[in-house]
């Protein structure tokens, strides 16, 4: 599940929501307040499941050279459902002011929140160290600020305090409180901090983060039953399935723009379903780009020689490529 995606329609289902509130404020009370629930117990339920049994596992990206923690939608829906109840307290604030105090509150909430939302929190291990994107901002650690010994678990499942032995080094973007907490929406902590504990102590075998027998050697002292298959951060469509995606897309699209030029009634069923297809025929041509484009990144990353080893002035390993900030736009899974 793309992330971006999610947030997008819950934000135009939201928009829609406030419009027929000016007209219709009972329905929208009702609405909103369903709609709050359900996603509440929808990212509620992912989040217990989850955390009894966390897989111990990376998201492997060969092209970058990274290891990255597992992202999933369970934070995405929570934000939903907080938007849904500033909605049903702003459509409330026609009946009292308190309607309106709550509603600003849990905007500011999602003011807050609104980054970890977009990006999703989470770790990626480099050869040069790990980029920690948090709440409001992004940790860049080198490997020699870390201590060579085992980070201890917070005081949340997916958090993890880092022992620093150059805290200096570290530094960051955004707004960052606790420089010494990472967190991450998913994996099991105990592996991610014996990972880090492994390659602050063991700068030999950080050339090879990134790679899928690098991740299997890690893996090598974890039950099976642990152990997921590696998943990729890219998945190239194929032709015939992009084809078939955008003829899809253009006929819903067609389809129902032919319903709603008809159809006057615009509370009728016809209308509202033509809306709908029109919706699904939109996310039919997004995914047929976003595959196009994952193919032709692999058709590239296929054709470029792969590099071979080559040795530092410290005889050790390759020079990797320079820390950056900016995150991936990776796939969610609720």
């Amino acid at each position: 599940m793309d992330r971006r995606a999610v947030i997008v329609a819950g934000l135009g289902v939201f928009g829609a929501e406030l419009i027929i509130s000016i007209w219709y404020p009972v329905p929208i009370y009702i609405a909103c307040a369903a709609s709050g629930l359900i996603l509440l117990v929808a990212a509620l339920i992912p989040v217990w499941w989850r955390s009894r049994r966390p897989w111990a596992t990376f998201l492997v990206d060969e092209r970058d050279g990274s290891f990255r923690t597992p992202m999933y939608a369970s934070n995405v829906l929570l934000g939903l459902s907080c938007l849904q109840l500033a909605g049903l307290s702003l459509a409330f604030s026609r009946e009292a002011w308190v309607g309106l105090a709550a509603g600003l509150l849990l905007s500011g909430i999602l003011a807050g929140m609104w980054r970890a939302l977009w990006r999703g929190a989470g770790l990626t291990l480099r050869p040069t160290g790990i980029e920690a994107d948090k709440m409001a901002g992004v940790l860049l650690i080198p490997w020699e600020a870390v201590a060579p010994e085992r980070p201890v678990r917070g005081d949340e499942l997916w958090k993890l305090k880092l022992p620093y032995a150059r805290p200096e080094l570290v530094t960051s973007t955004g707004w960052t409180l606790e420089r010494d907490e990472v967190v991450f929406e998913d994996g099991n902590p105990d592996f991610v901090a014996t990972v880090i504990a492994t390659y602050a102590a063991e700068p030999d075998r950080r050339h090879a983060i990134g790679t899928r027998a690098e991740l299997e050697r890690l893996q090598a002292g974890v039950p099976a039953q642990r152990r997921p298959r590696a998943r990729e951060l890219v998945k190239p469509a194929p032709t015939g399935t992009t084809v078939r995606r955008v003829i899809v897309g253009l006929a819903l699209i067609a389809g129902s723009t032919a319903v709603e030029a008809t159809v006057t009634d615009r509370q009728s069923w016809p209308y509202l379903l033509a809306r709908l297809f029109g919706g699904i025929g939109a996310g039919q041509i997004y995914w047929a780009v976003a595959g196009w484009r994952a193919g032709r990144r692999a058709r590239r990353a296929a054709a470029e020689p792969a590099p071979g080893p080559t040795t530092g002035h410290d005889g050790g390993s390759p020079p990797p490529a320079p820390l950056s900030p900016a995150g991936p736009n990776t796939k969610n899974h609720a």
